[in-house]
């Protein structure tokens, strides 16, 4: 389907009109998908949570992606990499006005896989989890991408790997990556379930995944090694020269640093594990695809969720600096 896109409003790209003080609300730019070459970062944003409600979860996602871009446009280009060699761009908002879920994933789809087509790398701020699988779809669409072609990786406390059998929601993704990408541009020994926590997770999706050939890393096992696990991940979904998605729900974080996350919890990984998994999703030349998912505005407290979701996203950026 065609798709319509909602131009981000000016008013989140802040700005201290102090050259001295430049920050990437100054930096990054309004542009049309048409706009994107090759080697641009391109932001969309998918204001959509219906499929968290359809998993008896709790609304207030579909605020994420202008949250998010508040927090991340206040930020400075920071110190240690060459920001002003990345072109950033922000291409707006999926527009999900009178369109059922499936004809926004649809829309998301379409829209992911033009900015592929065009040589960018998209970026999708969600949102429902279940946004990751139509986002991925557009990536194996855009480049053109066959049978065991793509790695992803799911930075997440669930595997979310629900059958789609009732509908969409947002615990189907990865069940729908595994077994509906065209052309099975995903097999199961290219696929990563990273920072897993037990006992929200029932032991039949578990070995569901192993038995697809997938990988789990739970939380347990990462402790405090984890640019050593996530170098494993990427190096098991990159294998034979695979382009890697690299999906991050803000619930694998913690409540007390991601208390604004959809399903969120007491025990998970820490504020700068995930900056330094972006990182290394970042400084990998083989990520094509990244998304932040389930930041929600409603459940947050004095933006702190959103806050972190923007910290990730700076240092994915400077990981991108060092490629």
């Amino acid at each position: 389907m065609k798709y319509k896109i909602d131009a981000a409003d000016r008013g989140l790209f802040y700005s201290r009109n102090d050259p001295k003080d430049r920050r990437l609300g100054e930096l990054i730019t309004r542009e049309k998908i048409e706009d994107v070459t090759e080697g641009t970062v391109a932001i969309i944003g998918v204001p959509e949570d219906r499929g968290i409600t359809a998993n008896k979860g709790r609304a207030g996602a579909a605020g994420g992606p202008d949250d998010i871009r508040r927090r991340l446009y206040r930020l400075t280009p920071g110190f240690s990499g060459d920001f002003h060699r990345l072109r950033i761009v922000d291409v707006g908002n999926v527009s999900t006005k009178e369109l059922t879920l499936a004809e926004v994933h649809a829309a998301e789809t379409e829209a992911v896989a033009e900015i592929v087509a065009r040589g960018g790398l998209p970026i999708v701020l969600g949102g429902g989890h279940d946004l990751t699988y139509p986002g991925v779809a557009g990536l194996v669409k855009g480049a053109k991408i066959g049978r065991d072609g793509m790695g992803l990786i799911n930075v997440d406390a669930h595997l979310d790997v629900r059958s789609d059998e009732n509908g969409i929601n947002s615990g189907t993704s990865f069940y729908r990556a595994l077994t509906q990408l065209p052309d099975r541009a995903l097999c199961g020994e290219a696929f990563v379930e990273f920072g897993i926590q037990e006992q929200y997770n029932s032991p039949y999706y578990y070995n569901w995944v192993l038995e697809q050939g997938g990988h789990v890393i739970t939380l347990r096992e990462v402790s405090e090694r984890v640019m050593e696990f996530f170098l494993q991940a990427l190096n098991a979904a990159g294998k034979n020269n695979r382009a890697i998605a690299v999906s991050l729900d803000i619930d694998a974080v913690r409540s007390t640093e991601a208390p604004g996350a959809s399903a969120s919890n007491p025990s998970g990984l820490k504020a700068p594990e995930l900056d330094k998994i972006a990182y290394l999703a970042g400084r990998s030349v083989k990520v094509k695809y990244l998304d932040i998912m389930e930041v929600s505005p409603l459940l947050d407290e004095d933006h702190r969720t959103a806050a972190l979701a923007a910290s990730a996203l700076f240092s994915f950026f400077r990981g991108l600096c060092e490629r």
